[in-house]
């Protein structure tokens, strides 16, 4: 047997192979990525913390939908042009590669707090770049980020320089789809002084 040898399949009622099992068997590969995959964005998102049953439905339905979807695609695609053995090894080498990058995909789609004012306001070509409520990630830094345990989803930048006043921001939650938001008037000026 060799990688570009054709896979050997039944036939089926009207005579013609078979290739539900090869269909099949990617299928069975993606049903497992995909719902790997869900599952990873239903924690980063928080979906999975705050709607369970949600998030449960969302992976079955994704995971359901990619699978029959594929195996249709795989069993039409190999009565076209035939199966061969690279058509699987192929498949399996996607399918691992979409599975490995699944955790950092889902953490760049739903980033941590920190991530979220370095994208949004602190960050390289954001308005507070290069400023005292800058987020350099290297030394030496701007300010320092504190959370109010008090009052869940708010988070402080105070500059190191403290002749700057704190600014307080609202919606920093890991995984959040609301953008930073000022919790106060005087976040506000401070974002409107720098152009944000």
């Amino acid at each position: 047997m060799t990688f570009s040898s054709r896979i050997q399949v039944s036939a089926d009622a009207q005579g013609e192979p078979d290739y539900t099992a090869p269909a099949g068997g990617i299928a069975v590969g993606t049903m497992w990525v995909v719902m790997i995959t869900a599952m990873y964005f239903a924690l980063e998102s928080r979906l999975l913390h705050d709607h369970r049953n949600v998030a449960l439905a969302v992976v079955v339905a994704a995971t359901v939908t990619a699978s029959c979807a594929v195996f249709l695609a795989a069993r039409a695609f190999f009565r076209r042009f035939g199966a061969h053995w690279w058509h699987i090894i192929l498949a399996t080498v996607v399918l691992c590669c979409v599975g490995a990058k699944a955790p950092e995909a889902a953490a760049y789609v739903f980033p941590d707090q920190m991530e979220r004012y370095h994208r949004e306001l602190g960050g390289p070509g954001q308005c507070l770049h290069g400023t005292p409520y800058g987020s350099e990630r290297e030394f030496p830094k701007a300010s320092q980020v504190t959370y109010d345990n008090q009052a869940p989803g708010r988070m402080t930048v105070t500059p190191l320089d403290r002749s700057y006043p704190p600014l307080v921001l609202d919606h920093a939650v890991r995984g959040g789809l609301h953008a930073l938001t000022p919790a106060d008037a005087k976040a506000r000026q401070i974002l409107e002084s720098y152009g944000c």
